[in-house]
């Protein structure tokens, strides 16, 4: 069974490895290596720096198969301004690092709990995601999840011109129906 744990510094030498491998890197940090990017992790995971970014490590019974990370868009306002992002909404990124799981279904599950875990720390928060364009996995499992297509097109605040694929999960209305309406 898919979850999700807070990573830890144990879980750094699997990620570093998983961001060399061919299927991860083609998507993941153009702009940084492995090594500076496990640097960053390490420093959001013991809070000495990286933001207010949630690491988490992706386990399926037990053992790590990938990580994710989940952000509200307000804290980073250049790059939320760049994207459109609504007010309250929390951003995600996410692998599957182990080729084993690749193409067997992890990733939308990956999704699925993700999404769970930053709406039960804000419950019904939108969600806007914004894999590379040509990522059709990624476009695939965030679709699979209720995720809609609401724009593709480079962003500003990223490395390169590379077409970004904005997907927005509406939020959750947490009132209850009215009755008679």
């Amino acid at each position: 069974m898919l979850s999700l744990r807070g990573m830890t510094e144990e879980d750094l030498p699997a990620v570093e490895a998983w961001l060399d491998l061919p299927h991860v890197a083609r998507w993941w940090s153009a702009n940084a290596t492995p090594q500076q990017d496990v640097t960053k992790y390490r420093g959001r995971i013991n809070g000495t720096g990286g933001g207010p970014t949630t690491m988490l490590t992706v386990t399926w019974a037990g053992d790590p198969i990938g990580w994710c990370q989940w952000y509200r868009w307000a804290d980073y306002p250049a790059e939320a301004a760049a994207i459109d992002a609504q007010a309250g909404e929390a951003g995600i990124d996410y692998a599957i690092g182990d080729p084993a799981w690749i193409g067997r279904g992890a990733g939308t599950l990956l999704i699925s709990a993700l999404v769970g875990e930053v709406r039960r720390h804000h419950p019904g928060a939108g969600i806007l995601s914004t894999p590379e364009a040509a990522n059709a996995a990624s476009r695939r499992v965030l679709e699979k999840n209720g995720f809609r297509l609401v724009a593709v097109r480079a962003v500003a605040t990223e490395p390169s011109d590379t077409p970004m694929a904005l997907y927005r999960l509406p939020p959750v209305n947490s009132s209850p129906p009215v009755a008679g309406r």
